[in-house]
């Protein structure tokens, strides 16, 4: 039978039975009837126990006896008697095993006691003991037609009462304690209370309505016990809710106005009140309320405390590079920014080292990236230890790292401690019964007075170290007047490229991709040239590693995509013959493949010009499929889209050949270094290459073809397009596609006549 029958027919025949009590006469008939509902309450609680087997049984146990006392006092009640008699007795020991059992399941709610908890309880129950004083007992004891025992034993049941009050009160706060048992026994102990007030406020007799409630209190306890909720309440809660309610709040203010209302009847309505138990009363209750109120400014201390310590360590853990331990560029900057606020405060210096370790690559390509990300760790490791101040080491990117400093430090004591970085990097590592070496290229800025930022701090240390890197490895650059103009000519040079790019002064010229084998035009590459006034025509290698420093590259390469596209679409309306299946290929940055909506912002440029999304390459330069964490995740996702990606400047030791194979890429453009190159070997390098392509189902490009021999090698070879013999052009529609007059002796790749010599 289930849980839901039981307590079903529980009530069905508890009402039942009620309803026959109410409707017989007064008699013999009418106690038997009451005795039963009694009997009933007490063996449910007993076979809710049974049924639903509590984790902790004693409390139940205790209002099981409880309810057996107040059944005994049913059964021994004789209206004649004179108080105190037998069932008094038996009456007055229910109740403290009812409170008993009650403050068991309080303690089994709660792990631990909560001050706020029972300092709330406390309030709840003086405040209505108060009331009960007023109406109830001082009514009783200024009865002087009584006798003494008497009177005191018609006080203990309203101090019963409240005792079950306060502790019920106890129970409804316990956190998550709100349960249909917890309702029934709450329900059940309010019908006990009301009708033991109304009893011991009545002088006459009492009709047959208020034995109904105490009857209710029996049906309802032993409905409590049966329900299977029951068994929860003796289980401590998983989640503590909030200490202060708006139910809980409500309770004790209306508990707190108790006095002040006792004494306005007073006042209008001549109520008889006892002016110093009122007083005592509202004092107890203006302590109490005092010691919740500091409680609850603990509690909000203690909140506030634990929400900073859970701050510090969630900045702590996002401001930490996760394989070093050592700081990331978000915190790097603003430690800079902080070293740079205190210079100013202090007078003193700031310096920032900019660390490019060498042949990391090597070790990745030889040992894989497991041991190159573990050299990393050693790296970061010995410059803890080597740097004056262990918290101002970060890594920016790959195996870039920063070091800061913010003493007094004049320029030679940068060079002195960029030398002891250096010295800490080039000790040996051992690699799985092998040692490695590496080294590093530095770069340093100095902030003297602290008159700058972070950014442009940083900022300088980069133009240094590129000027390092320029010198050979293992070299110490400072930045100094000579390098600081380098910066304002960059800068120059942005400023008039964001102006060029807004007012239309770059051109996309297309370098024509012809197949090695048939001698047929495949597609064009996008290369920028810019006319810049004073300065004639540069080729993008002089302009883009500038913007590539800035998000100003990421325009210029989303303007190229379009304009690539824009034309192409141009191209094939005027000669569909001819231009119909080519395709148009642009390099873009690192910066720019880094962008999260990259995917979107192409597929919605080929939306609008109405270009297929095979006929677009998107070219990424091998090194930033080291420098962009993220880099396979956007050339997979341009795939999706049905977009081609090639990797370009391929075979210039960034990736092994054993990465092709999970290389999210349709083309790999081998560099021209490579291509040009006479080094004995080459040949077999190349060949390598394009073995190796084929192999996991990518197309070999060459770029850089220096002339027609090297073609003939690369068709020998086998390779799928080349470029570099052929011209560039703004609109192969209108001037078709040259010979490059260095090229033009020999065996070339045809695709119109020669021109004729000039």
């Amino acid at each position: 039978m289930s849980s839901k029958v039981v307590v079903g027919a529980f009530a069905a025949i508890g009402l039942a039975v009620m309803g026959l009590f109410r409707l017989v006469a007064p008699g013999q008939g009418a106690d038997s009837l009451y005795l039963a509902v009694g009997a009933m309450g007490a063996a449910a609680i007993l076979a809710g126990i049974a049924i639903n087997r509590p984790a902790h049984r004693t409390p139940w146990y205790l209002m099981a006896a409880g309810q057996t006392c107040w059944l005994a006092g049913d059964a021994l009640y004789d209206p004649a008697a004179t108080s105190p008699a037998r069932a008094d007795i038996a009456y007055l020991v229910a109740y403290p095993l009812l409170a008993a059992g009650i403050a068991s399941l309080v303690r089994h709610r709660r792990a631990a006691t909560d001050p706020g908890t029972l300092i709330d309880s406390a309030i709840v129950t003086l405040g209505a003991g108060l009331i009960s004083w007023v109406f109830v007992a001082d009514p009783i004891l200024d009865d002087t037609s009584r006798t003494v025992a008497s009177r005191a034993v018609a006080v203990a049941y309203p101090a019963g009462d409240i005792l079950l009050l306060g502790l019920l009160v106890a129970l409804i706060t316990a956190s998550r304690a709100r349960s249909v048992a917890a309702y029934l026994i709450t329900a059940a102990t309010v019908a006990l209370v009301v009708a033991d007030t109304i009893y011991a406020s009545v002088t006459t007799e009492y009709g047959t309505n208020l034995d109904l409630l105490w009857l209710l209190a029996y049906l309802l306890w032993g409905l409590a016990a049966l329900h299977p909720s029951m068994a929860r309440l003796t289980e401590a809660p998983h989640h503590r809710e909030p200490s202060i309610t708006s139910r809980r709040l409500l309770s004790l203010c209306a508990a707190a106005l108790v006095a002040p209302t006792l004494v306005l009847l007073q006042l209008t309505h001549n109520t008889h009140v006892d002016t110093w138990v009122v007083v005592t009363g509202a004092s107890l209750l203006s302590l109490l309320v005092i010691v919740r109120l500091a409680r609850n400014l603990e509690e909000l201390r203690a909140t506030r405390m634990h929400r900073d310590e859970l701050q510090a360590q969630l900045f702590r853990e996002a401001s930490r590079d996760p394989p070093t331990g050592v700081a990331n560029s978000p915190a790097m900057h603003q430690l800079i920014g902080a070293a740079l606020r205190r210079g100013q405060r202090e007078g003193t210096s700031v310096t920032v080292l900019l660390l490019d370790l060498d042949h990391v690559e090597t070790i990745n390509q030889r040992y894989g990236h497991l041991v190159g990300d573990q050299v990393i760790r050693i790296v970061a490791d010995r410059l803890r230890a080597a740097a004056p101040d262990a918290e101002h080491v970060g890594r920016l990117a790959g195996d870039l790292f920063v070091v800061c400093t913010d003493s007094s430090r004049p320029e030679h004591e940068s060079a002195s401690l960029a030398t002891h970085l250096m010295q800490a990097i080039d000790l040996p590592i051992a690699l799985g019964g092998t040692t490695a070496t590496l080294a590093a290229s530095i770069g340093a800025a100095v902030s003297m007075d602290g008159g700058t930022d972070a950014d442009e701090l940083l900022q300088q240390a980069q133009v240094a170290l590129r000027r390092a890197k320029a010198a050979g490895t293992g070299t110490f650059e400072i930045f100094g007047d000579a390098l600081r103009q380098e910066l304002i000519d960059r800068r120059d040079v942005e400023i008039a490229l964001t102006e060029a790019l807004d007012a239309g002064m770059l051109e996309v010229h297309y370098q024509p991709i012809v197949a090695v084998q048939s001698d047929i035009v495949d597609g064009y590459e996008a290369r920028l040239h810019w006319n810049r006034p004073g300065h004639g025509w540069q080729d993008s290698t002089e302009f883009l590693a500038i913007a590539a420093m800035s998000d100003l590259i990421c325009r210029i390469d989303l303007w190229a995509v379009a304009t690539a596209a824009a034309h192409l679409a141009e191209w094939t309306r005027r000669d569909p013959t001819e231009f119909g299946d080519l395709t148009v290929s642009v390099t873009i940055s690192g910066r720019t493949l880094g962008k999260v909506d990259l995917p979107d912002l192409v597929a919605d440029i080929l939306e609008q010009s109405g270009v297929a999304p095979h006929r677009l390459t998107i070219g990424v330069t091998e090194m930033a499929l080291v420098d962009v964490p993220e880099a396979t995740i956007q050339m997979t996702a341009l795939r999706d889209r049905g977009i081609f990606v090639s990797v370009n400047e391929f075979g210039t030791g960034h990736t092994s050949i054993g990465q092709l194979r999970h290389l999210p890429a349709d083309v790999i453009k081998i560099d021209s270094s490579l291509v040009s190159s006479d080094d004995p070997g080459s040949y077999d390098l190349l060949a390598l290459l394009v073995n190796a392509a084929h192999g996991c189902g990518l197309l070999a490009v060459a770029d850089g073809v220096p002339d027609a021999d090297r073609l003939a090698e690369l068709r020998e070879l086998h390779y799928d397009s080349a470029l570099g013999l052929h011209s560039s052009t703004s609109d192969p529609a209108e001037s078709g596609v040259t010979v490059l007059r260095s090229a033009a002796r020999g065996p070339h790749l045809r695709v119109v006549p020669d021109l004729p010599e000039e």
